[in-house]
Order: structure tokens, then C-alpha cells, then sequence
């Protein structure tokens, strides 16, 4: 290889290096936007959801209150059931049986009191994905604000 040849390589890779480093930065200024953006939409929904009185129960939920959040535009198919919660946060409803617990040691033949409804904060969820169902969230309980002042 020439010195020429060399010296064209060397800086091809300088090149792409900057590139990569201009891409990485750019993708990690875009992250921390759509951070803000999640958070200030998630302020407007607490807000929101706090006005909301009174607060409904989900459908199908003995024990939770909680207004369903639409998955639509959501890029992670592995999110469950996302609700707004009284106090305005994005919670995951999980329900389950707990037929090894205390109803079912007393002999319990109740499906409702072996009923387990947990909120579970949502963990590794993208900033464009919690943005996403923040404004979601956000448009239902609006329209139900919409509908109680009707």
C-alpha cells in the first residue's frame, strides 16, 4: 500500500468514526427530548387524572380503579394492560390467583377472594414509548372529563 493509499484509508476511518460519533450523540439528544416530552405529558395527566371525581373502576377489575391506556403506536408489543391510576401515574395491571394464599389455606371456594390485581410500575419502556402512552392516557381521561361535564 502507498503512502497516498495510506493516508486516504486513515482518513476514510477518521471519517467514519466522526459519523458514528455525530449519529450516537444525535440519537442520544433525541432520547432525552422525547425524556422530556414523556415527562411533561405525564405532569398534564396527573393533573388531569386528579380532576377526575368520580374516578371509575376498570372494567373487569374487582379492586382497581384505573382508566385504560390504548396501546395504539406503541412500539413494544410486550407491554400489558396499561392504566391511568387515581393519582395520575402509568401502571401495568396484572391480575392472577393466588390459590396457595390464606383464602385458598381457609378453604376459600371464592374466585375473588383468591383475586390478585397488582400495579406494577412500567420498567424499560423507551422514552418514545412512555411519551406514547402518556398522550394515550392522557386523551382518555379527557374525554371523560369531556363526558362529566356534559
Amino acid at each position: 500500500m502507498s503512502d497516498s493509499e495510506a493516508a486516504s484509508a486513515a482518513q476514510t476511518g477518521r471519517q467514519t468514526t466522526q459519523q458514528l460519533v455525530r449519529n450516537e450523540l444525535r440519537r442520544r439528544l433525541a432520547e432525552e427530548a422525547l425524556t422530556a416530552a414523556a415527562e411533561q405529558v405525564e405532569a398534564l395527566l396527573q393533573e388531569a387524572a386528579l380532576e377526575l371525581r368520580p374516578f371509575p373502576p376498570f372494567p373487569g377489575a374487582f379492586f382497581t380503579m384505573g382508566v385504560e391506556v390504548e396501546p395504539d403506536g406503541v412500539r413494544d408489543k410486550n407491554i400489558g394492560c396499561v392504566i391511568v391510576t387515581e393519582e395520575g401515574a402509568l401502571r401495568e395491571l396484572q391480575l392472577s390467583f393466588d390459590d396457595e394464599g390464606p383464602a385458598a389455606f381457609l378453604g376459600a371456594n371464592d374466585p375473588v377472594s383468591m383475586r390478585d390485581e397488582t400495579l406494577a410500575e412500567l420498567e424499560d419502556v423507551s422514552a418514545q414509548d412512555r411519551l406514547t402512552l402518556a398522550m394515550n392516557g392522557l386523551d382518555a381521561v379527557s374525554d371523560l372529563l369531556e363526558n362529566q361535564s356534559q
